[in-house]
């Protein structure tokens, strides 16, 4: 048995040794998400140095590189990069970056030149034997509709402040209960702006506003010519922020929640990933049901050519409304900065949205009054007897503070805060619609907290709360919407998730170089459902109610367990199934690594909860070391190395690094637990029934058949 071990250490050596000259190669760009290492896009070898790797798909920029970029080939500057058909591109260490345009079935195979532990040159061999990926179909998931629009002489939109003509087409992909809109021979006319205010500067992937040129039933929603293609690309929970909250709303009774629906968007030819449908906040009959002023302003001017708008023949009634106002938190046109007596940092704005075209002196003087009027009204410098529920729908404002505390939106009477009302001496503003959840279910935030308890100015919630009238409405409306289903929430959520998972894949294809997307759907959506169980929880103590959580989390069940990863040079510092640890209690989690190199943390998908790191020098193997929270980043004392295993006790949060390369590894100890080999000496996790392997127990090694 020693005489086999030698032969099996021998084996493993040479394995090593030429692995060292010719190392494991992926194929490494947009692809694969944030440029990171797959092994689905891993390359075998034959011999000794013959790569090969078939690929479903071949687009966007890419390289090909072992996992620390010590051998990264790539195109000489000048050459020509573009693969477009079967080619031998000539290829150098520290090239310019490969380019396709979607190509379907390709083989890379090459015979890999090394010069003292450098990459030489290498002719690198593309065969395509698929057919090009159609432009206008390229890279969609085929679970969702597809919107096609094209602007007039594909012009970028690069604005929100006026509109590019264009032309679309809707195609239902097959998905049930959606029609066909037009098609790429008969496109529909529209008109298409950005939108947004921070989404629309922060982001490559923009939001944007759409006028049809008809009405139409888009994604069947109600027929009108105004939507939203919402991005959501600030959205790393799954998707879920709006998408939670809006349904929450519509559980809540408020007068009207704006539809959404998810699709996915071919701009110009160019896919730009996973959007959301949604109706946007105007006066309408299955919207927001009152007349638009400015409309009935247009409507008498066409009654009355040669007259103009100055000549309208207004009367005192109509500076009352109807009105759509926002509480704002940038500047913005028609915007009133309001003397609050709240404590604030920053002014009060209150930004009136319609009437928009047709509002003179009179309506911004009447607006502004009353929105100060109000404001005393809360913070008791008024006239006796005075009462902001006198001015203020009470029922709408507590549906409205539920549906926010429920989805503890710590934003929520900051900015994207709507309140409407109808025309009339005694009608009252009522809080609705609802619109932005972008800053539910944030990582860091206790969900546990007011809403109020917050970096932002939360304008009027907490002078409102202190009115006894509306605690008691909210503790009505709480469990109103208890009983209209908030259970009912998580299999929403579910069935969400599903509906959109493989476009949402999709669009961290095409978007997660740029640092955004889901990556790890699943993972997310369970963060969220945790965070959203204590806000509901929390709330409900509150307000001296209970909630029977339908789906009561069990710690020790693997599927509650927090989704940990590996997170580092090693990854670009992303997450990927590769790097994610696998655990089995939710407290002793593990992750082997094939090859491993660089500087790494342990943390969740978003740093959240879980950021692990070590600010003590390099670890050890087999030796166990206490992480730290929000600790310094991680290295190994020899690096890069070859099958290597974190095993992490998450309660004490302790990590051991295992280096399980070859039988050398084996203890000294009798007592020591099995470890298993194959029959080049490489340590393998597993053994597969029925194959012959070495066991090794301390000192005892042994050949048996598992």
């Amino acid at each position: 048995m020693r005489n086999f071990i030698s032969v099996a250490l021998l084996a493993g050596a040479s394995l090593i040794a030429s692995a060292q000259n010719y190392p494991d190669l992926y194929l490494r760009g947009d692809i694969t998400g944030a440029w990171g290492v797959q092994e689905s896009y891993k390359f075998t070898r034959e011999g000794e140095n013959h790569y090969t790797l078939t690929v479903p798909e071949l687009r966007d920029a890419f390289k090909i590189s072992n996992s620390d970029w010590t051998v990264n080939l790539g195109v000489p500057a000048g050459d020509d990069a573009l693969i477009a058909s079967s080619r031998t591109v000539r290829s150098v260490h520290d090239g310019e970056n490969y380019q396709a345009n979607g190509l379907r079935d390709v083989t890379i195979s090459f015979d890999l030149n090394m010069d003292g532990g450098v990459a030489a040159e290498t002719n690198v061999t593309f065969t395509v034997s698929g057919t090009p990926v159609d432009p206008t179909d390229n890279r969609v998931s085929g679970t969702l509709p597809v919107f096609y629009i094209n602007t007039e002489n594909n012009q970028p939109i690069t604005t929100k402040e006026y509109y590019l003509k264009a032309t679309y087409w809707l195609d239902p992909m097959g998905v049930e209960g959606i029609e066909a809109i037009g098609s790429a021979s008969e496109p529909l006319g529209m008109q298409i702006r950005g939108r947004g205010n921070y989404t629309w500067r922060a982001f490559e992937k923009k939001p944007y506003r759409i006028k049809l040129d008809k009405k139409a039933e888009l994604l069947g929603m109600n027929s009108n010519k105004h939507f939203a293609l919402l991005a959501h690309a600030d959205d790393d929970r799954a998707f879920m922020r709006n998408a939670t909250g809006f349904q929450v709303s519509r559980l809540s009774g408020l007068p009207w929640t704006p539809a959404d629906e998810p699709c996915e968007v071919v701009l110009n030819g160019d896919y730009i990933g996973l959007y959301f449908l949604t109706e946007v906040i105007r006066f309408d009959k299955k919207r927001i049901n009152m007349t638009n002023p400015d409309d009935e302003v247009e409507d008498w001017l066409a009654e009355n050519p040669g007259m103009s708008a100055d000549q309208y023949p207004w009367d005192e009634g109509d500076y009352s409304g109807p009105w759509i106002v926002e509480f704002d938190n940038t500047e913005d046109v028609g915007q009133l900065t309001i003397p609050t007596l709240q404590h604030c940092e920053e002014p009060f704005r209150v930004t009136y949205k319609k009437p928009e075209d047709y509002v003179t002196d009179k309506h911004r003087e009447w607006l502004y009054n009353e929105i100060v009027e109000i404001d005393r009204m809360l913070y008791g410098n008024t006239r006796a007897g005075a009462n902001w529920t006198d001015k203020i729908d009470l029922t709408d404002a507590a549906r409205f503070f539920v549906v926010n505390q429920i989805m503890n939106n710590y934003e929520s009477y900051h900015g994207s805060c709507y309140l409407t009302r109808a025309r009339g001496e005694n009608e009252k503003w009522h809080f609705s619609p609802v619109w932005d959840f972008g800053s539910a279910f944030q990582p860091s935030r206790d969900q546990s907290k007011w809403i109020w308890d917050s970096e932002w100015d939360q304008h009027w919630i907490r002078a409102m709360w202190d009115n006894p009238q509306f605690q008691a409405e909210v503790k009505r409306q709480f469990e109103q919407i208890k009983a209209n289903g908030l259970n009912d929430i998580y299999n929403y959520q579910n069935a969400y998730v599903a509906r959109i998972k493989a476009a949402a894949a999709k669009d961290y294809q095409r978007w997660g170089n740029k640092g955004y997307g889901n990556a790890d759907m699943d993972g997310k959506l369970h963060e969220v459902q945790n965070q959203l169980r204590t806000s509901i929880s929390s709330f409900a103590t509150k307000l001296g109610s209970v909630v029977t959580d339908p789906d009561p989390i069990d710690p020790t069940d693997p599927e509650n367990a927090p989704v940990l990863y590996l997170r580092g040079d090693i990854n670009g510092w992303g997450t990927s199934d590769d790097y994610k640890f696998s655990t089995t209690d939710g407290t002793n989690y593990s992750l082997k690594a094939n090859d491993f190199s660089g500087s790494f943390k342990i943390a969740d998908s978003n740093w959240g909860d879980y950021d692990l790191g070590f600010g003590g020098g390099p670890l050890d193997f087999n030796t166990p070391y206490t992480l730290e929270d929000r600790g310094g980043n991680i290295e190994l004392s020899t690096s890069p190395v070859k099958n290597v295993v974190f095993q992490l006790d998450l309660s004490k949060k302790e990590l051991r690094v295992r280096n399980t390369t070859g039988v050398e590894e084996i203890g000294a100890g009798n007592e020591a637990e099995a470890i298993y080999f194959n029959l080049q000496g490489i340590a393998i996790e597993q053994p597969e029934k029925g194959r012959i392997v070495i066991r090794v127990v301390g000192n005892r090694a042994e050949k048996i058949i598992y």
